[in-house]
């Protein structure tokens, strides 16, 4: 069995300079460029931790599990443990950057306990309200950083945070206006469900064997989907699918037919199929627009 963990790419550990031992660390994208290269950065590696960027001025292009991201002032990104990224910034870019550790975060609601979910949204391109209303959060959350600690330095970092990923959450919910407001059950059934689906995606995508496996019904399952990602049970079960091809077909040799029998199809007709109508292009050309000589240097 493939895991994406295991492959030959690169993992960049969590191991800030200033204020070791924190599991929070800020730096501007000048500063990062000190301690590693642009050409480790273009090419393909995964972050250990969270890293929240917010694009201040210049371009560049950032890829996210192969999904690229031109950046641009006002641009934030939130790359999550474990995804493939690749970083071309401009000679001109710069932008702040937070990072933190899967266990920093103070506990928050069912929504958004799902820091680690790979189908959340990555990244955005900030209205000018919402823009300056981030750069006050991160301006604050700066000056603590940089403060020298008297006892309660962590705690308030924890709290300053979740006020940056609170302001991210409630951005999100701004432009999905469709999205209910989430209940306390609802949410929970909803992270128990994503959780399960990290497990289980390669050996089943059929609604009720999750259902099932949460011990609730079908229509419960739905509810929740449709309260807090605004979509389908069967949408989400394939998200995670096509994500998770997507990123063996872009960094892996893997053949197609074992990619297939990979993700639990046992024809590699109907995984073709579904790829087309997930990623709407075949899991060949798909792999063959993201090989060296045909990426965009």
């Amino acid at each position: 069995m493939v895991d994406l963990a295991s492959l030959p790419i690169p993992v960049v550990p969590y191991r800030p300079v200033c204020r070791p031992g924190l599991g929070v660390a800020l730096v501007s994208l000048s500063e990062l460029l000190t301690l590693t290269s642009r050409s480790f950065l273009g090419s393909p590696h995964r972050l250990g931790f969270h890293q929240i960027m917010l694009v201040r001025e210049g371009h560049g292009t950032y890829s996210i599990d192969s999904a690229p991201v031109e950046c641009r002032t006002g641009t934030l990104l939130w790359t999550r443990p474990n995804q493939v990224v690749q970083f071309v910034p401009s000679a001109s870019m710069e932008a702040d950057i937070i990072m933190f550790t899967p266990a920093f975060p103070l506990p928050m609601k069912a929504h958004m306990g799902m820091l680690d979910d790979l189908l959340r949204p990555s990244h955005w391109q900030l209205r000018d309200s919402e823009l300056a209303a981030f750069q006050r959060v991160l301006a604050i959350l700066r000056e603590e950083f940089e403060r020298p600690d008297q006892g309660l330095g962590e705690d308030l970092l924890k709290h300053l945070l979740a006020v940056a990923l609170l302001h991210i959450d409630q951005m999100c919910r701004q432009r999905h206006t469709e999205a209910a407001p989430v209940t306390g059950d609802n949410g929970e059934l909803f992270l128990r469900f994503r959780r399960e689906l990290d497990r289980s995606y390669r050996t089943t995508r059929l609604v009720a064997d999750y259902a099932a496996a949460l011990s609730c019904s079908t229509r419960a399952l739905a509810r929740a989907c449709r309260e807090v990602a605004g979509t389908s049970t069967k949408d989400v079960i394939d998200a995670r699918v096509a994500l998770e091809a997507r990123r063996l077909l872009a960094h892996t040799d893997l053949p197609i037919s074992a990619i297939a029998r990979h993700l639990g199809f046992t024809e590699v007709t109907n995984f073709g199929k579904f790829f087309v109508r997930r990623v709407h292009t075949t899991p060949g050309a798909y792999r063959h627009a993201r090989t060296p000589e045909h990426t965009p240097a």
